[in-house]
This record gives C-alpha cells, sequence and structure tokens, in this order.
C-alpha cells in the first residue's frame, strides 16, 4: 500500500454505497458482513477502511437541537462545543460532530444502536441492533483478521466511533487499529509533526498509531499507472496497513494480531536525534504543545504508540501485550534483538483495575454525564442539543418519525442508560476475563520446529516456557524458563530459574548458529558457552542436559545462582581431543540434590571415546578425564 508493501496480494470489496453515504450509520449489515467476510475468505489478513462515521451538524451557532434556524449566532449562547481542540477558531467546528469528551463518542455509539433497532433507518429484524461495525466484527473475530480504520479529520481528541468501537465492544480490541494522521519531514523541517486538525488517540489510546497524512504519493484513479498526492488520515491509514503487510512477511511464523502488537510496541515516540520525545518543542496554532507527554513505553493521548517504523519493527518485538505463543511451523529461524518489556501490560492493568472498581462502586454514573443529545428524565431536550445534518430533509425519516424527524437523532433516556450499561457491563467482563485467564502477565510460549534466538535484555517477568524447537538465550532473560519439549540453549543470562520438565537443557551458543542469525537480521551475536542463570536449574525425571567439548577449555557449561535439582538424563558430545585428568566442570549452583540419571557420585562413564568419572562434590557436576577408550574394532578385523 502507497509504495510500502510491495508484492503483497490486494483484495477489494465495494462499499455499497456511494461517497454520501461514507460518512453515518447507512450501511446494510447483510452486505458488509457479506463484503468483509469475500476478503477474509480470499485470504486477506488486514482489512483497511475509512468509511462510515457521521461527521456533521448543522451549525450549532445557527440552529437549536430541534434544527429551528435562529439567524446568524442565534444559538451561539447554547451551541455546544463550537471549537476544535486545537483550532484559534471557537467556532471552527461548529458543524463538525462533537467529539472531544467521553460523552462525545458514546453519543455516536448510541446513534449507531438507534440506526440499527426497531424504528431506525437501518432496522433488520434478522440481525436487530448490529451495525455495519458489528458486521465486519462478526466477519473477522474468528479469524485473526485485523480491521485498521482512519481516525476521522476534525481536530478532536478523540477518533471517531468506528475506529473506536472496541472501547463500546472491547472484545475486538485485539483486532483493530486507530490511525492519526502526522505531517512528514520536509526540507525546512526535519521532524514529524502533529497535524492538530487530525483526530488524536484520546480513548483510543490502546490501539492507535500515526502515519503521514499530507501528501502522501498514491495511486491516482486516471489509469493503472497515475499518480497523486492524497491527504488526511484516509491516506495515512493505508501506510499504517503497507507495514502491517512488510511485517507480516518478516514473521511468517506471526498471525496478525500479533504482528499489530509487534507494530505498536515498536512504534516511534522520539524525534531525529533519538532522545526527544515527538512534538517537543512544537505547537498547535493555539499554542498548546503538542509534545509527547507519556512516559516511554506506553502510548500518548495525541500519537497513539507513535509513528510506525519499520526498521526497528526487523528486530522482534519491543513489549508483550499479551501472553504471546509464539508457533515456529513455517520459517526456521528467527532472531529478536529488541529489547523486551511489560510496561505496557502492566500499566493496562492498572487502568483497567481502577475502571472495574469505579464501575463496581459506582455503576453507569462511572461514565458521567450524557451527551446533550440524550433526553432529559422527563424526555424534555437539552437547551446545548443539536441536530445532525440531513436528518430533516430525509424523507424515509419522515416517515419513520411520522413528520418529526427533529427527534430521531436524540437517545431518549432509558435507551441511553440501557445502552451504556450494555457497554460498561460488556467491558467489565472484558477485564474479568483478563484477570481470570492471567491477561496482564508479559509470557511466551515458543512452539513449532523452528529455532527462536532472542538477544535483548529482556524485562518481562513472566514465564517462558518451551514447547517445541529450540530457544537460544543470548542476551539477558528477566523471568524464569519452563522447558516442556524441545531445546534450550544460548549463552545469555536468565534471571529466574530453569524448570526442564521434559526436552534438552544444551547451553551454548555455535559459530555456525552465530552466522546463521547474523545472515537473517544482520545482528552480530558472538558464540559462547556458558549459559547464566539466577535461579535454581531443576532437571526432571523426562529431562536432559547435552553438553559439548571440543577442548579442556572450550566446552559448554550452565553456571546458577541457586540450586541445581537433577533427575534426568546427561548428553555429552565430544568432538575434540582430551587430555588424561582433564576436568570439566559442566554445571555449577550453590548446592546440588539429587544426579543424573544413571550416573552417580564416583561412577565411571564411558562416551565420546573416553572413560570418565562423574563427580557431584562441591556444588559442581565435574567429569574427569580418566583416559581414552580406543575404538572397538568390528568382528573378523584387528
Amino acid at each position: 500500500m502507497h509504495g510500502i508493501a510491495f508484492a503483497s496480494n490486494i483484495w477489494a470489496a465495494k462499499t455499497g454505497g456511494s461517497d454520501n453515504q461514507s460518512h453515518g450509520p447507512f450501511h446494510d449489515y447483510v452486505y458488509w458482513y457479506t463484503a468483509n467476510k469475500a476478503l477474509v475468505d480470499a485470504g486477506a489478513k488486514v482489512i483497511s477502511s475509512s468509511w462510515g462515521t457521521f461527521v456533521s451538524t448543522l451549525d450549532r451557532t445557527r440552529y437549536d437541537g430541534l434544527g429551528n434556524d435562529l439567524g446568524v449566532n442565534g444559538n451561539l449562547a447554547n451551541a455546544y462545543q463550537t471549537g476544535g481542540k486545537d483550532s484559534v477558531s471557537p467556532t471552527a467546528n461548529a458543524s463538525i460532530i462533537p467529539n472531544e469528551y467521553q460523552k462525545d463518542l458514546e453519543y455516536q455509539y448510541f446513534f449507531f444502536k438507534k440506526s440499527y433497532s426497531l424504528g431506525g433507518e437501518q432496522y433488520n429484524p434478522n440481525y436487530p441492533g448490529l451495525s455495519f461495525m458489528d458486521a465486519i466484527w462478526n466477519a473477522i473475530k474468528v479469524t485473526g483478521t485485523v480491521n485498521s480504520r482512519s481516525a476521522g479529520n476534525n481536530d478532536w481528541s478523540n477518533p471517531y466511533f468506528r475506529p473506536a468501537y472496541p472501547f463500546f465492544n472491547p472484545w475486538a480490541e485485539n483486532q483493530f487499529i486507530a490511525v492519526g494522521g502526522v505531517q512528514p519531514p520536509t526540507a525546512t523541517n526535519p521532524e514529524y509533526t502533529k497535524q492538530y486538525q487530525y483526530n488524536e488517540a484520546g480513548l483510543a489510546k490502546w490501539w492507535y498509531v500515526s502515519a503521514p497524512s499530507t501528501n502522501v504519493l498514491s495511486l491516482g484513479s486516471s489509469s493503472d499507472i497515475a499518480t497523486t498526492n492524497f491527504g488526511g488520515t484516509s491516506a495515512a491509514q493505508p501506510v499504517d496497513t503497507g507495514v502491517m503487510g512488510v511485517l507480516l512477511s518478516r514473521y511468517p511464523n506471526m498471525n496478525a494480531m500479533q504482528v499489530r502488537e509487534l507494530m505498536f510496541t515498536t512504534a516511534n515516540n522520539k524525534m531525529t536525534d533519538g532522545v526527544r520525545f515527538l512534538g517537543t518543542g512544537q505547537t498547535s496554532p493555539t499554542g498548546q504543545s503538542i509534545a509527547w507527554t507519556a512516559p516511554d513505553g506506553l502510548p500518548d493521548l495525541r500519537w497513539g504508540w507513535g509513528i510506525p517504523d519499520l526498521n526497528k519493527g526487523m528486530y522482534g518485538p519491543g513489549q508483550f501485550l499479551s501472553p504471546m505463543t509464539y508457533n515456529m511451523n513455517k520459517a526456521p529461524l528467527d532472531v529478536w534483538s529488541n529489547n523486551i518489556s511489560q510496561i505496557a501490560i502492566k500499566a493496562r492493568q492498572q487502568e483497567d483495575l481502577a475502571w472495574l472498581a469505579g464501575y463496581k462502586s459506582q455503576g453507569i454514573a462511572y461514565a458521567g454525564e450524557y451527551s446533550p443529545n440524550v433526553l432529559n428524565p422527563d424526555g424534555t431536550l437539552n437547551k446545548h442539543a443539536f441536530m445532525l445534518q440531513a436528518i430533516l430533509a430525509d424523507n424515509y425519516i419522515q416517515a419513520l418519525t411520522g413528520g418529526h424527524p427533529e427527534l430521531y437523532d436524540k437517545i431518549p433516556y432509558q435507551d441511553a442508560q440501557n445502552w451504556r450499561k450494555e457497554w460498561m457491563d460488556a467491558r467489565a467482563a472484558y477485564i474479568q476475563s483478563k484477570i481470570d485467564n492471567g491477561l496482564y502477565t508479559a509470557s511466551l510460549v515458543k512452539q513449532g520446529p523452528g529455532t527462536l534466538v532472542m538477544t535483548g535484555d529482556n524485562t518481562y517477568e513472566g514465564l517462558t516456557t518451551v514447547e517445541g524447537g529450540k530457544l537460544s538465550i543470548n542476551g539477558a532473560n528477566a523471568g524464569s524458563i519452563a522447558v516442556h519439549g524441545g531445546n534450550l540453549g544460548g549463552s545469555g543470562i536468565v534471571d529466574g530459574s530453569i524448570d526442564v520438565v521434559r526436552g534438552v537443557l544444551q547451553p551454548g551458543f555455535t559459530a555456525e548458529e552465530a552466522a546463521d542469525a547474523q545472515h537473517l537480521i544482520q545482528v552480530v551475536i558472538a558464540p559462547g558457552n556458558v549459559l547464566t542463570v539466577g535461579g535454581d536449574v531443576r532437571i526432571g525425571r523426562a529431562g536432559k542436559v547435552a553438553a559439548t567439548v571440543r577442548s579442556a577449555n572450550d566446552y559448554t557449561s550452565v553456571e546458577a545462582d541457586g540450586n541445581l535439582v537433577l533427575d534426568g538424563e546427561f548428553i555429552l558430545d565430544v568432538q575434540g581431543s582430551l587430555a588424561q585428568g582433564t576436568v570439566l566442570t559442566i554445571m555449577k549452583g550453590s548446592s546440588i540434590k539429587g544426579s543424573f540419571d544413571k550416573l552417580p557420585e564416583n561412577r565411571a562413564w564411558q562416551t565420546g571415546g573416553y572413560l570418565f568419572r562423574v563427580s557431584y562434590l562441591n556444588n559442581s557436576v565435574t567429569l574427569t578425564v580418566m583416559h581414552a577408550v580406543p575404538p572397538t574394532s568390528p568382528p573378523g578385523q584387528g
């Protein structure tokens, strides 16, 4: 997309309407489900769209909430939210639907619900209350396909309802991306600039990124080879989709949801000096700072996660935003050299638990006041109510309302209460489900036959589990590692413990492995022999330890600060000559309990052309070379 994801497969589905229908809840549920399902069935991993938010009202400085024309500035005293977030003019957004606060976004959610419910313009008795946004979600939710949507171009603190859909439908969050706009660097300004006229991250910060939205070179409509420049978040959003396409090709073992999280956590939040946050020293037309204000590692209210960074994205995740299962059943080798943290998942946990506590104690009142377009409890109109554009002249709405279209866009108080409870109950259930299923833990499960090499300083504290293939730790890993199949190797540091229930602990990283890793992503990783462990090392009955010996001073080993608990098999690969009396310290710890299978203390053990003496004294597993053992001649020879 936009010249980013070359050689990608692109499928297109018609929207089923004209541009006049592109910005409101006017789309048929069945059509949009069918269209999106067709894209999914064709193989689309990311669906890109910028349609579907109602953005216009009658001029709120002139028209009252029933659409009466009060003349120039006749309604100014009661006009609701006429200025944008950063616009100089106090009436710049007088004809744009308010979207500055949660209550404004909630109103759009209410209006979608009303439009697709009984009495609404798009009511379908077979799918009551389900909007075209629900159709998109229902088409993708069991497939893993990600929906990427533009945030809107109207200078508000939040994206419109469609990109903010997961705020009210939280189960959809892991498959949604909201995309805002930034001014790309120019000859006179080498920095990205947050464009004030575009909707910012706000309540959608956890699934929002910023992308270039000015002079984006794209294919034109005049021919197959014509190009032209486009702008707005409708241009920024396909840039994000193109980035997803490149990352999906880089990580064939990841699904689109995992690549989405990788894109978020490797996005750039710094200026060109790599030190100052985005927007430092920059201001909006009102003089307000547009600088990034979130702590490093967290999404920002203006910028979201930042600007997708394909370079950093080549080197693995920057954080785990949820427990990750990485099944390497396609590409045989992957190398992650980014430092993987848990900053965001822990901050999200705190934020979600605070919200859940607030809802439990206050109920729906916790969401605050309603939009002025929600009727008062007695059915009267709020004096700050407004009139959505095109409602009064719509003949179908005239018929639906018995000639009173001025109330069609108003939400009855009881409906607002019911629908608010619906989305808040859904959010509470989602948070509780994450608690119950341990989804606020940053962890990794390595599956499949491939080899994963991790070289970063990883500070996530959740468990890393190896279930297949090989995991090689060549940086630092803060948490513990459990092996339930496959191999664990490397010459880095595991701050936690290692528990080999089933599988092989195989310390070390060979020169051949280093060369293969460097060839994949051009990161230099030094070979090494010693895997260092900060905690205990436990080798279960079905577990194994495998060491390689090339010489008296070149062999693989494990050094642990904690205890060694041994009850499995030991395998030794001798690849060089050893002198009699050589002592090899294969494992070292603060204490040793147990022994390797069939290798008790002082056992003489013949393997690899040598006879060794096995010992567990002095909290170490040592092998002493007794002498070489000549190879046995085949029968009839010698």
